[in-house]
């Protein structure tokens, strides 16, 4: 009796202990499958996801590569690679590029074939087809235009009828590289702004002896991706803000240093997966003010030239929208006033966050 207890007990406890591991794995995402099949027009692969996952694509140079990230995925069931070998379409890979995010790469033989991505409830779609089937749907698109025309001439009120094309795919009533166009452009955020902090060491030796190396800097920027095919140039733009107090070396009263920098820029930025480096070069107006104290004639002295700046740093995704940036940058301008000949350059070291979108 004791006996049976005990099993029935045990297999009680089996039984939970199943389920609760079921309904665990029922909870993890995963990239299920990736098939790939021929039809007359070309091919189609298609990867099995959960519905409601978010995903981007761009493209990769040396060799030619399509790569599309899945976020939300905690793992991938799917073969590493699956060969094609049609249309200058190698193979797939598949396999999770960091926690959270799988990634599947399309290899090519050459350039990349023309593509398109379709959404369903069960995944995405890949479409590749031929060139020879563009031209053909130009053509085809043209046709019933010239007969509706020459049945208006005729005086006819036939209805023209048009049967596509069996297993035409859907991306031929449109240029393709519309298409490849705007997925690369998810490789990159088109947009973005931010806020930045750090330390702008001054270069001046007037500046330095009564305020000090330097001091922290505070800076809003923005930048706008451009509208290339290679989606890697943007222009930057920021205003920066700095000041200091400091004394005079003699009598050791008072002084307080406000500069402020309005820069344009334009970056090459690299897409390495969680990293995004970038590197760039452009052009600032400067202006500067020092406060003096109160027993001196004049309030205040100060002016503004035109400088030049070569920057360089890191974006850190952290966020599919947000960011963590660290930069180096070093600016170089000169102004003479009353004959004295002001440096305004130096050099900054700076971290912040930046918010990245698509428009």
């Amino acid at each position: 009796m004791r006996k049976a207890q005990r099993t029935a007990i045990l297999l009680s406890l089996l039984l939970l202990t199943s389920n609760i591991f079921a309904s665990q794995s029922a909870q993890v995402a995963e990239l299920k499958n990736i098939r790939s099949q021929k039809t007359d027009s070309g091919i189609e692969v298609t990867i099995e996801t959960p519905s409601g996952i978010t995903y981007e694509s761009f493209s990769l140079m040396n060799p030619n590569r399509l790569v599309l990230d899945f976020s939300g995925i905690a793992a991938v069931s799917s073969p590493a690679m699956i060969e094609i070998q049609t249309l200058g379409v190698v193979s797939v890979r598949s396999a999770m590029n960091r926690p959270g995010v799988a990634r599947v790469v399309f290899n090519f033989t050459d350039d990349v074939p023309q593509f398109r991505i379709e959404e369903k409830e069960t995944g995405l779609t890949v479409f590749f087809w031929k060139e020879r089937l563009m031209e053909k749907a130009r053509t085809e698109e043209k046709e019933p235009e010239k007969e509706i025309l020459q049945k208006e001439k005729t005086g006819e009120k036939e209805e023209l009828k048009i049967q596509p094309e069996k297993d035409s795919p859907p991306p031929l009533k449109k240029p393709a590289a519309a298409y490849e166009q705007k997925e690369n452009s998810r490789s990159q955020k088109k947009m973005s702004f931010g806020f930045t902090s750090g330390y702008l060491g001054l270069q001046d030796e007037v500046f330095k002896d009564t305020y000090g190396t330097g001091g922290v800097f505070f800076r809003g920027e923005y930048a706008l991706v451009l509208p290339l095919n290679i989606q890697s140039f943007d222009i930057w733009t920021g205003f920066s803000y700095f000041k200091k107090t400091g004394k005079t070396t003699i009598t050791e009263e008072s002084l307080d240093l406000k500069i402020t920098t309005l820069s344009l820029a334009m970056r090459y930025l690299r897409q390495l997966s969680r990293f995004t480096p970038f590197a760039g070069a452009g052009i600032d107006y400067i202006v500067y003010k020092e406060i003096l104290p109160e027993e001196f004639m004049i309030a205040s002295v100060g002016g503004s030239d035109l400088g030049f700046h070569v920057q360089g740093g890191t974006y850190v995704n952290i966020l599919p929208h947000l960011s963590l940036k660290a930069h180096i940058r070093y600016l170089w301008s000169k102004t003479t006033e009353d004959e004295i000949t002001v440096n305004l350059g130096g050099v900054e070291y700076g971290l912040g966050l930046v918010f990245r979108f698509n428009l």
